[in-house]
């Protein structure tokens, strides 16, 4: 039975464990101290994201869709920034407290989230399995069908699941990020693309009509209306909540702020027995208290930071590589079902032909890099936060591992039927990118900003700016998604 008391509770007021000493400065140092989570999210969205979707959208529609994805990294930012903050603050994920102030049943919204998460699972993991399957005899210049090699990678890919080093996991994606970045960087240069016309792509413009050469030779893709190829775009980009659950969850590990307390599952248990209806969460809120959360914050903001900096980068360089090697006046060609990364290949051949073959090797890195975060790591954690309010069975921390083994299993089973029942690419990564990258994730903002406002001190709440950001994204977010999944049933189904 649940009360409003916090002293029933044996809660008394709430302090901070001393914020590490390099949070009261910004550095770039200092950056890359407090990265690791979100090098994670960044990584499970470069193959399908970065890689795919920006050179598609370079190639189709030119440089002049740029602004969409700075204006929607910016907006996934701020959403993905106010669950992440809340957890370091409150030492609970605000789907536990969504039971109590959400109204209608209890946990229904973290529920809905959630199935709608898990849903998703297999779309965006066979879409890896594809992937590298077509990487396989490309690389290895063989002839076998890409689905057999698509299920090797998911089986290794699954295998990882049972290393239970976050670290490792952390390091080996944070590599991963830096070395397409770099790659991407230098293509970019050594391209010499109009920087001009880049730039003028900042300013808002949608088109009107794809052009002449897609319409003749790419009709599947010009079938497609516009909104909804955007859309899908952006669904990809820097993931959604089937990847932002689980990147809050991942948070556990870092152990910043109030999830460093000792005894926290002790603390997360009381706070999960209090009614905030009744009463906020006793956070302690005398300047030294209030000083020591909001240094706590910096390690959200710089690891946040961090992510979608990384995946911006990428995206913009994958744009203007798309449009400079692939689109209008040069190859005219779209990356498709049949062709997910080979095309690419000629942004680095322009530096140097070795370069493919180091292109080659990043490519596995990023797909095979994402396929296993997203088993070992990311899926794991966005089920348990998704369904622990509900079942106690997953709050206990002996489950774990049978929870991360019994997530991955589900995701490679899935993954395994949608590869073999012929379903297209660019269709599962757009159902997937359009529902959980981008409506969901309109709820979800919405829901953060009463969370804040009904359970935290005024003093640990965000500033103004940041509440309407969040405000204006989750809108947004909202109803390009609701626009986006209509036109997507209306073009699947014919």
């Amino acid at each position: 039975m649940t009360t409003g008391q916090p002293e029933k509770l044996g809660l008394e007021e709430l302090r901070f464990p001393e914020a590490d000493p390099r949070l009261k400065k910004w550095s770039f140092g200092n950056l890359i101290a407090f990265t690791g989570p979100g090098m994670i999210l960044a990584s499970v969205t470069i193959g399908n994201g970065e890689i795919f979707s920006a050179s598609r959208g370079g190639a189709v529609f030119g440089t002049v869709i740029i602004w969409t994805f700075v204006l929607c990294a910016i907006m996934k930012a701020a959403i993905i920034y106010s669950g992440g903050r809340y957890i370091v603050l409150t030492g609970e994920h605000p789907f536990q407290r969504w039971a109590q102030i959400i109204p209608g049943p209890k946990n229904w919204l973290a529920l809905l989230l959630g199935v709608l998460a898990v849903v998703c699972f297999p779309s965006w993991a066979v879409a890896y399995f594809k992937g590298l399957g077509q990487w396989s005899n490309w690389t290895f210049h063989t002839d076998i069908d890409p689905m057999v090699w698509g299920m090797f990678w998911g089986i290794v890919g699954f295998a990882t699941v049972f290393l239970r080093s976050f670290k490792i996991v952390e390091n080996f994606q944070t590599v991963v990020v830096g070395l397409m970045i770099v790659f991407a960087f230098v293509a970019v240069f050594v391209s010499n693309p109009p920087w001009a016309e880049a730039f003028k792509g900042l300013i808002p413009s949608v088109p009107s009509e794809y052009p002449a050469w897609v319409r003749d030779g790419f009709p599947d893709v010009a079938s497609r209306p516009i909104p909804l190829e955007i859309i899908a775009y952006l669904g990809a980009l820097g993931g959604g909540t089937y990847d932002y659950i689980g990147y809050v969850g991942s948070l556990r590990e870092k152990r910043w702020g109030l999830l460093g307390v000792p005894n926290h599952a002790e603390l997360e248990e009381k706070l999960r027995r209090l009614d905030t209806d009744q009463a906020r969460i006793p956070l302690s809120t005398d300047p030294e208290n209030v000083a020591n959360g909001r240094a706590w914050l910096r390690a959200v903001k710089l690891d946040v930071l961090a992510s979608f900096v990384s995946v911006t980068i990428l995206a913009l360089t994958f744009i203007i590589l798309g449009d400079v090697v692939l689109g209008t006046g040069a190859a005219e060609t779209v990356p498709g079902d049949d062709d997910i990364l080979t095309d690419q290949a000629a942004f680095f051949s322009v530096i140097s032909p070795v370069l493919v073959y180091l292109y080659q090797l990043a490519i596995w890195a990023a797909f095979f890099g994402s396929l296993q975060a997203l088993f070992s790591t990311i899926y794991p954690y966005t089920f348990r936060e998704s369904f622990a309010p509900s079942f106690k069975a997953l709050r206990d921390p002996k489950n774990w591992q049978k929870v991360r083994i019994g997530v991955a299993a589900y995701t490679f089973l899935g993954a395994t039927v949608l590869l073999f029942s012929g379903i297209s690419y660019t269709a599962v990564i757009s159902f997937a990118g359009i529902l959980g990258g981008v409506l969901s994730l309109g709820v979800w903002g919405f829901a953060q900003l009463w969370t804040e406002h009904k359970v935290l001190p005024p003093q640990f709440r965000m500033h103004k700016a940041a509440q309407v950001l969040v405000a204006v994204s989750s809108l947004a977010l909202f109803v390009f998604g609701l626009i986006a999944l209509v036109q997507f049933f209306q073009d699947f189904l014919g």
